[in-house]
Parts: C-alpha cells; structure tokens; sequence
C-alpha cells in the first residue's frame, strides 16, 4: 500500500513529511489556485524540493484536446524531471493524449475516474494510477467500494502495473474502506490523518500509561533508569 498527501501548501507538506510514511503527492488546479498568484513551475519545484526526487509528484493538465495535453505532459515533465507523474481526465480526449504519452514512456495518472469502465480503459491505455474520486462517487450515488473493488481485481488478475488511487474524501470511514476494498494508494489531505490521530481515546490511553508508570517510577523516564 502506499499513502500521498493530497495538497499544494508547503508547510502541509513539510510536516506532514516528519509525521507519516508519505510516497508522493498529488496536486490539482483547485489547490494550486487556493495557493495564491504564485509560480506554477516554480512553486511544484519547491514541492519537488521537500519531497526528494524518490516520491511521485502528480501535476494536472489544463488543456482540453489531445494535441494540446500532449505538450502541456511534455512541458511539465521536461522541467520537473524524474518521478513526475501527469494526471489526465479519462475523457475520449484525455484517453487519446493518455495512450500516445505511455507509449513515449510518459508516467500517467488518470483522474477523474468515475466508473469501472473508465479505469478499463485507462489501464488498457497505459496509465500507471487510476484516481477514483471516493466521496465525489458517493455524492453522485455511485457505489465507490463497488468501483474499486472490481478496477483492483481486474489490476491483480491482468497483472497489471497499475495501482487504483482513490482520492477526494470528507473522512477517515472513506479512506479506510478504500484501502479495505483494493485500493492500492490512497491521496488524503493532510488534516485529515491528524482528525484521524487525534481521537479522545488515544489520548486517554496515552494518558494511562503515563500515570502507570508513574506509580512506579515517579519523577523518572526510561531514560534515567
């Protein structure tokens, strides 16, 4: 299994970094936006910079057709080198763009995945990731588990490559049950996995411990024993 934080804000990133077992990130418009007027290229190499050149970094394109998916891939990858995975909408478009850029070698995440059969046939085109939109799915009343269940025994069965990467949810129920269901990656914001550290009953427990060893060892920590 494999866990990426969802976000483009360096200081989410840079804690969360010290905190988790973190093997990429992934980025889209909407968080780049919320980042403020910044510079595009300059601000994913500053993500690239925190991250290490070892972790996936997953930058989506803007353009519509394939012709101009295609350079917008070649641009981003050219400048932010190894380990860059771009993400494309399974669209007829996106898939066409997606099919010509694995067969240059292109690492491909394909997003905005809905259905069984867009991750189908995002695979058989070539992509690496196939990012399902967990709680967006259950807002349409689509059965997410559903999807990828069936995208991650078709992966196992075909002995694909390919990992299902679910991404967009509102809570830890959502994120469990996708990694429950198959999924092999999992993309989380990053106050998400605090909301999900920071339950009343570990505190207690913590709490507990602390008091049962000093009943014993007052005053004194492992350390000084």
């Amino acid at each position: 299994m494999q866990l990426m934080l969802d976000t483009a804000n360096l200081f989410e990133i840079e804690r969360a970094m010290s905190l988790y077992p973190i093997s990429g990130v992934t980025t889209n418009l909407n968080q780049m936006q919320s980042e403020g007027n910044l510079d595009f290229f300059g601000h994913l190499k500053s993500i690239r910079k925190l991250i290490g050149e070892e972790r996936s970094l997953h930058v989506q394109v803007v353009g519509q057709d394939a012709n101009t998916i295609i350079a917008e891939a070649e641009r981003i990858c050219s400048i932010l080198k190894e380990n860059t995975y771009v993400a494309i909408p399974v669209n007829e478009e996106g898939l066409k763009a997606i099919k010509h850029l694995s067969m240059q070698g292109f690492n491909i995440t394909a997003t905005a995945v809905f259905s069984t059969l867009q991750g189908i046939l995002a695979m058989l085109s070539g992509a690496k990731y196939i990012a399902v939109f967990y709680d967006r799915m259950l807002n349409n009343d689509i059965d997410a588990n559903r999807v990828i269940k069936e995208l991650s025994s078709l992966l196992w069965t075909n002995t694909s490559n390919t990992q299902v990467l679910s991404a967009s949810f509102k809570n830890i129920a959502e994120l469990t049950s996708a990694y429950a269901n198959g999924a092999g990656c999992c993309t989380v914001r990053p106050e998400l996995l605090s909301t999900g550290l920071d339950m009343p009953s570990i505190h207690k427990a913590v709490a507990d411990f602390s008091m049962n060893w000093d009943e014993v060892h007052a005053g004194k920590s492992i350390l000084d024993l």
